[in-house]
């Protein structure tokens, strides 16, 4: 009711508008301070994550180069090396003398600076030790299958050169073989035309018998008359030539 006597005055309502824009402007200002309050801690999140950004750097592949190379390239970068022998577990004493054979983490992985680089590594005599031992297998490895294969072909002209001489012994037998054969039958052939063309025999003449003449021996079948034979006489061998009678 008091409220209500103030209501059309003048004054009091002049006041009540003033209060009421007060009240907004502090609403307005309080509203953008929390908004300012808001974007601020995103600005220096973005900050934050940039700069991070910034500080990873893409790690180089050293895989191949000798220790001393490998590590003033890390450490030109920003980063710490670790190396280790990984043949043998020896002391690195001078970095020249080995070299890299792994990298971890690997080329191409980015890291920040001050992120430590561990290399597994080899001694350059081992290396060289290995290399000759390898170059040694090869070299034994090709001697080994040269001498196989020299054998492979002395064996092969040896198979060959006895095929061969067994094929010339099998001609050759076969040629002898034919030549045989021809001989026996020129031979049963010529012995076959003496049998045709031989007289027959003259019959055999008595033991006792006796010849005049040869008249008298060719009357009586027996001329010729051989020496030894019965009948025969050197009276009847005129030429002594052991046959009598023989014309």
């Amino acid at each position: 009711m008091i409220n209500n006597l103030y209501d059309g005055h003048p004054i009091t309502g002049r006041l009540k508008k003033s209060l009421a824009l007060a009240v907004l402007a502090g609403l307005l200002l309080t509203g953008c301070g929390g908004k300012q309050a808001a974007v601020e801690p995103a600005s220096a999140a973005t900050s934050t994550a940039t700069g991070t950004a910034a500080a990873s750097i893409a790690i180089p592949g050293v895989v191949g180069l000798t220790l001393d190379k490998a590590t003033d390239q890390l450490k030109g970068l920003g980063f710490k090396v670790e190396a280790k022998d990984i043949v043998d577990g020896k002391s690195i004493m001078l970095e020249k003398n080995w070299q890299v054979m792994t990298q971890d983490p690997a080329s191409g992985a980015t890291a920040a600076k001050g992120s430590t680089v561990r290399l597994g590594v080899k001694s350059l005599d081992k290396i060289a030790a290995e290399k000759a031992a390898a170059e040694k297998a090869a070299a034994d490895k090709a001697a080994a299958e040269a001498a196989a294969a020299a054998k492979a072909a002395a064996d092969k002209a040896a198979a060959d050169k006895a095929a061969a001489d067994q094929a010339a012994a099998a001609k050759a037998a076969a040629d002898q073989a034919a030549r045989d054969a021809a001989a026996k039958a020129a031979a049963e052939q010529q012995a076959a035309q003496k049998f045709v063309q031989a007289p027959a025999p003259a019959p055999a003449a008595p033991a006792t018998a006796y010849y005049a003449n040869c008249t008298a021996a060719k009357n009586a079948g027996a001329a010729p008359l051989y020496r030894g034979q019965p009948g025969y006489s050197s009276s009847l061998d005129r030429d002594g030539d052991g046959v009598a009678c023989e014309r």
